[in-house]
């Protein structure tokens, strides 16, 4: 088994942990990180502080001509990308004699996208996926190289879920770089497209509860999936949006009020709120315009319980 480097292309904190074992391992070669990626260029540049390794800025127009470069100077047997913002075409994946991969925070092909730790929140599954393929000329399409899930609890946020997803992208590259150690063809299997799934960038439809339909577990997962990066799920109240970021589920009761979206009770336990399907839910915390705010806080607003959210 021989010795091998790889060059990483990355954009986000999520890659940190993967970035981090391979600096450890003295296997990383150069890293990538596009211009619009100030923050994150500046904790990589902090990380790798007095180790050699370059840190490459690029944009959409000098990509390939900027990643071919790094790849002729700093020669790295293996490409790695992940959470990158551009498509790496042919004449840049197909250059390094080990492949280039990509590692995707989800399921494949069921959780093709762009970003599929929210919809992978959002749709309450029992287990987060984190899939590395071969890249092609597709989007997430290529051979699947190494598949592994971690459990997802009914608690957990976006952030939550993206920092477990970070370190078991990390064990999996780990086991990437020791096969490409081998004098053999790093092994792939097709994805099988009849159970492939694309889910685009989400609209402002996807980030906003809709109470005449949606139970109050839904209401649960759509919220933890926008915690913290959206600062919650998105309704309105009073012709005013606000943002829910913590609740759990509860039961109605006796008496009360089944109307979707109708606030039932607003005291230092929270807000409680029926749902569709005679459900109901307790709201910890939310964001308004004034800030992050306990929910119990709205009596402060002169909210009082029959008031309505949503539109």
């Amino acid at each position: 088994m021989s010795e091998i480097k790889a060059i990483l292309l990355c954009g986000s904190s999520i890659a940190l942990p993967v970035l981090r074992d391979l600096l450890f391992h003295q296997q990383l070669a150069a890293v990538v990180i596009p211009g619009k990626c100030a923050d994150f260029t500046k904790q990589v540049q902090l990380l790798l502080k007095d180790s050699g390794i370059p840190v490459i800025n690029i944009n959409g127009n000098n990509l390939v001509g900027m990643v071919q470069e790094a790849i002729k100077e700093y020669s790295p047997a293996l490409g790695l990308v992940f959470a990158f913002s551009y498509k790496i075409p042919a004449a840049v994946y197909t250059m390094p004699a080990k492949g280039f991969y990509n590692i995707h925070p989800g399921t494949l092909p069921a959780y093709r996208g762009p970003d599929p730790i929210f919809q992978q929140v959002k749709n309450a599954e029992p287990h987060l996926g984190v899939s590395i393929h071969k890249l092609d000329d597709g989007y997430d399409s290529g051979p699947l190289v190494l598949s592994n899930k971690i459990r997802l609890s009914v608690s957990d946020t976006y952030g939550m879920a993206a920092k477990k997803i970070s370190e078991l992208a990390s064990e999996m590259a780990n086991t990437l770089m020791k096969m490409a150690g081998f004098d053999v063809v790093i092994p792939s299997r097709q994805q099988d497209n009849s159970k492939a799934a694309f889910y685009k960038r989400q609209a402002e439809t996807d980030i906003t509860i809709d109470w005449q339909t949606m139970p109050a577990a839904s209401i649960v997962a759509l919220i933890n999936a926008c915690n913290p990066w959206n600062k919650g799920a998105v309704t309105m109240l009073n012709n005013n949006v606000i943002r829910l970021l913590d609740a759990h589920c509860t039961a109605l009761g006796p008496g009360e009020n089944n109307i979707p979206g109708t606030i039932l009770s607003l005291n230092d336990n929270g807000m409680k709120v029926a749902a569709a399907e005679g459900q109901a839910m307790l709201i910890k915390m939310i964001y308004t315009e004034e800030g992050f705010l306990m929910a119990a806080r709205l009596k402060d607003f002169g909210i009082l319980p029959g008031t309505s959210l949503g539109p």
